[in-house]
């Protein structure tokens, strides 16, 4: 019986595209990718594996500040609305990315000038737009993304310089804005960062203390081959022991981290990206039911990785999907 078993498991790896099952049915919670509405729309393929093969969609950058309020008096939100309605009519789940960051912050936010009730406003008025434009339609959002560096300290940002205490505010005026959306701190890197981590987890406890409306923990999961496995697990298990709902919220697993522009991504390194997929996947089937928001691959395929822009590393292969959208190996593996 165990052979036979075994063998109809090995054929399931063998079937056509069409008739294989997916990740987001052998799972039970959602399974998700970051899109970009511009390949959705020109991308047959790149469509076609957003529609079946994920039950959740994160706007990759179309919710972000720049694009979605360019101008003081005036918001877009024609791109982040083009995601939405994807979504809709595919049956997926929306998550909001993000109302808060230092990056990608429009010019005339950063030439903002004013006393510290102006900038509050400012922001304010921002973060609640934002939400209720969405409100009823997301069902979370990243309400503040990576507030700490890596010695635990708060980030020097516009923010932190002109708004004391910005963090709770945004969390408190989010939650005013849509009271049903699940609210999350989002962050990267805290593996092999105690400080990091420590200081993210005296976030979560001032805030509850406080009772400022904190739902869910965002770890970001842009890791490596080279990433070690009991520190990813340790900060998992820290988080989980917040209470809080769990959202693997940008995963990526790079295998060319040092820019190798003779790398070739051959059988040790995807056996090495092969281990830290089953190993993330597992911690996070582990989690409690209750805090299983779901695992949010940043992106669709190898192409279309943010790490081949940002970091001009061409020869990156960090997702499960390969450049032609085609599934890798490693896809049968977390089936099975």
């Amino acid at each position: 019986m165990k052979t036979l078993i075994f063998g109809i498991l090995v054929g399931l790896t063998h079937i056509s595209y069409g008739q294989a099952p997916y990740l987001k049915d052998r799972y039970n919670f959602p399974i998700g990718a970051s899109i970009n509405p511009r390949l959705v729309s020109e991308n047959n393929a790149y469509r076609n594996v957003a529609i079946t093969e994920f039950t959740s969609i994160t706007a990759e950058n179309h919710m972000k500040m720049m694009l979605v309020h360019p101008e003081a008096n005036r918001f877009d939100f024609s791109k982040g609305d083009e995601i939405v309605t994807f979504a809709k009519d595919h049956k997926k789940r929306i998550h909001g990315h993000t109302l808060v960051w230092h990056n990608q912050v429009p010019k005339w936010m950063n030439e903002f000038s004013g006393d510290t009730q102006a900038w509050e406003n400012m922001l304010k008025n921002h973060i609640q737009e934002v939400a209720r434009h969405y409100k009823g339609q997301v069902a979370g959002w990243d309400v503040v993304n990576e507030s700490f560096l890596d010695d635990g300290s708060l980030r020097p940002t516009v923010w932190s310089k002109n708004i004391p205490d910005y963090i709770a505010k945004s969390f408190q005026w989010a939650h005013e804005a849509d009271p049903n959306a699940i609210l999350f701190y989002n962050d990267y890197g805290q593996d092999g960062k105690p400080k990091k981590m420590q200081a993210i987890l005296n976030l979560v406890k001032d805030l509850q203390a406080r009772n400022i409306p904190i739902h869910g923990l965002g770890l970001q999961m842009h890791i490596n081959i080279n990433s070690k496995n009991d520190e990813l697990v340790n900060v998992i298990n820290q988080s989980a022991k917040t209470g809080l709902t769990i959202h693997f919220s940008e995963l990526d697993i790079a295998v060319n981290p040092k820019n190798d522009s003779m790398f070739v991504y051959h059988e040790t390194a995807k056996k090495a990206q092969q281990e830290k997929f089953e190993l993330v996947f597992k911690a996070y089937q582990e989690l409690p039911k209750h805090q299983q928001y779901g695992i949010t691959f940043w992106n669709v395929s190898d192409r279309d990785s943010w790490l081949r822009g940002y970091f001009k590393r061409p020869k990156e292969y960090p997702l499960l999907f390969d450049d032609t959208y085609t599934r890798k190996p490693i896809y049968s593996k977390l089936l099975n």
